[in-house]
């Protein structure tokens, strides 16, 4: 298939002289500690971590793995805002041979059951604040071990940055469960990471694709190394200089591979933010001198539109990219006025491990996702039957094929055989090409939901919502915001006997009770009744079009 993308790469950039890694991440990061031990991995809010303790002490959480009767293959569940523990585990995780499965800290207990249960997670690493929610359901699961962290157990005592409040409190103890400070310390260290295939699994992603219930994405430790590797190469990265600055979460696939598993394979230091606070970002870049970074649409929009900005020395920051939602031409070209550097918007999805598109950093174009990587590629097909290609210059359905794709679904051969086809993965988002090459993202093909970056399904929000005793019918759509991107609204019908107490912020409240505050919606709307097609269907442009 032609390429004429390939024209507008960086300068040096080509598929001859790229070698894919054929190691994995895991002994990437043994050798990076070996070669440079004293250098610094992460730093969080002060307190720094070499390459040496990282190495170290993700050694000895491998071996509490191998001590509890866990497995090469077996899944290990993080339930963590970004820190030194959720990398220590995460490493520690696949030194094992053992499978990642990153919860979302926001979940709630009904939601951690469904993935836990789905993963057949044996172990699991969480915060103290957090394990409440775990412990409700444990005995529900298969988890045979549980350790249990503070946030404030990697703290200094006088930060550089301003702390959480919730992150400076010290450990509760719980029954049954291990502190995670004695595991890293005192466990046998497992010195040697144990031999994985490329094609082996290293990640359970959870993510709808398009639309329903959370799937895991079996991400493959090839997956994430040939994309480190791609991006290094594309950004033009330069591990002896480069400081990332990591403040997307790492349970989701952006963060977690553009920054924590790319630091970790370039051996550059991480800047961990666990938690998002404007003015910690920006103090964070000019104290480090961060040079890198991904962010999402909403956080480029309140850099971009805070009056302090202008306050702070960002001139180290070389590269930033961002993903997640695609960022209006208006918002990159106000970043770029407000910042003194260009936006590099780039595309990918959880089964792609994070990028398929990046633009160039030497001629980015407001308003696209740029060029498909090395060794990637992508056309666009008929949304009716997804094999068509469409004549250039019209929309259709984009899918993709590369080194960066997962191998499938986990458990779930019907919605692997619907998503992958002879190696094409069918993304549900609608795209068009410019003359050029440059992928546009038009609209998603279903009724996925981006909210502040995340991604939110609504058959699971009106799930939800139907357990609430005064509702009927539930319909769930985004409604674009411009700061979050798009906002959860619900459309709802109620009992007949609830409709004289029942009010729409009740509604509103008791969702956030049920639900990560993300998927909640914001707004609830009363209704007679729901549009629907002629087979029952909820019409959910009819209710986006709702005044």
């Amino acid at each position: 298939m032609t390429r004429p993308w390939r024209r507008f790469w960086p300068p040096g950039v080509h598929e001859a002289r790229i070698a894919l890694p054929e190691t994995p991440l895991s002994v990437i990061l043994k050798r990076n500690a070996q070669a440079q031990p004293r250098r610094t991995a992460i730093i969080f809010y002060g307190r720094e971590l070499s390459f040496a303790e990282l190495d170290d002490a993700s050694d000895r959480f491998a071996g509490w793995l191998r001590a509890r009767g866990l497995a090469p293959g077996d899944r290990v569940a993080i339930y963590l805002e970004n820190s030194p523990q959720f990398a220590i585990a995460y490493m520690g995780t696949l030194k094992a041979g053992c499978v990642n499965v990153c919860l979302n800290p926001m979940n709630k207990a009904a939601e951690l059951k469904r993935d836990l249960c789905d993963s057949g997670a044996r172990a699991l690493v969480s915060s103290d604040h957090g394990y409440p929610a775990v412990e409700g359901i444990r005995d529900e699961t298969g988890l045979a071990a549980v350790a249990v962290t503070s946030y404030a157990d990697y703290l200094p005592s006088s930060p550089t940055l301003p702390v959480p409040p919730s992150f400076a409190t010290r450990p509760e103890r719980f029954d049954r469960t291990e502190s995670f400070l004695t595991v890293v310390t005192d466990s046998k260290p497992l010195t040697t990471p144990e031999p994985r295939r490329l094609t082996d699994t290293a990640l359970l992603q959870y993510t709808s694709g398009t639309t329903g219930f959370p799937k895991g994405a079996e991400i493959t430790h090839g997956n994430i190394v040939a994309n480190c590797e791609l991006q290094r190469v594309y950004i033009d990265a330069h591990p002896e200089d480069d400081v990332v600055l990591g403040v997307l979460p790492w349970f989701h696939i952006t963060g977690m591979e553009c920054q924590l598993n790319l630091s970790a394979y370039l051996g550059t230091p991480l800047v961990a933010i666990g938690r998002f606070d404007l003015e910690t970002v920006l103090a964070a870049i000019q104290r480090y001198r961060c040079t890198a970074t991904t962010l999402i649409a909403t956080v480029n929009v309140a850099i971009a539109s805070y009056p302090g900005t202008k306050n702070y020395d960002l001139s180290s920051m070389k590269t930033c990219c961002s993903g997640g939602a695609p960022v209006p031409q208006a918002v990159a070209e106000r970043w770029e006025a407000v910042t003194g550097f260009k936006l590099i918007e780039g595309y990918g999805l959880s089964e792609t491990t994070a990028p398929t598109h990046i633009n160039p950093p030497h001629r980015p174009k407001y308003g696209t996702v740029g060029l498909a990587l090395p060794f990637t590629d992508v056309k666009l097909v008929a949304v009716e039957d997804g094999l068509t290609e469409v004549p250039p210059g019209e929309p259709g359905e984009v899918v993709v094929r590369g080194p960066m794709v997962m191998k499938g679904y986990w458990k779930n051969p019907e919605a692997t055989q619907e998503a992958l086809r002879d190696g094409w993965l069918s993304t549900g988002d609608i795209g068009c090409f410019d003359d050029e090459g440059y992928l546009r993202i038009v609209e998603r093909k279903k009724d996925l939901i981006k909210a502040s970056g995340f991604s939110v399904y609504p058959a699971e929000v009106e799930a939800t919502l139907y357990r609430h005793p005064s509702i009927l019918e539930a319909g769930v759509v985004g409604v674009p915001d411009p700061y979050r991107g798009e906002d959860v609204v619900a459309y709802v019908v109620l009992r007949p006997e609830a409709r004289e107490g029942a009010t729409e912020q009740q509604i509103v409240e008791w969702s956030r009770e049920q639900m990560a505050v993300y998927k909640a919606p914001r707004r609830v709307r009363f209704l007679e009744k729901l549009p629907r097609t002629a087979t029952g269907k909820i019409l959910r442009r009819a209710l986006r079009e709702i005044p």
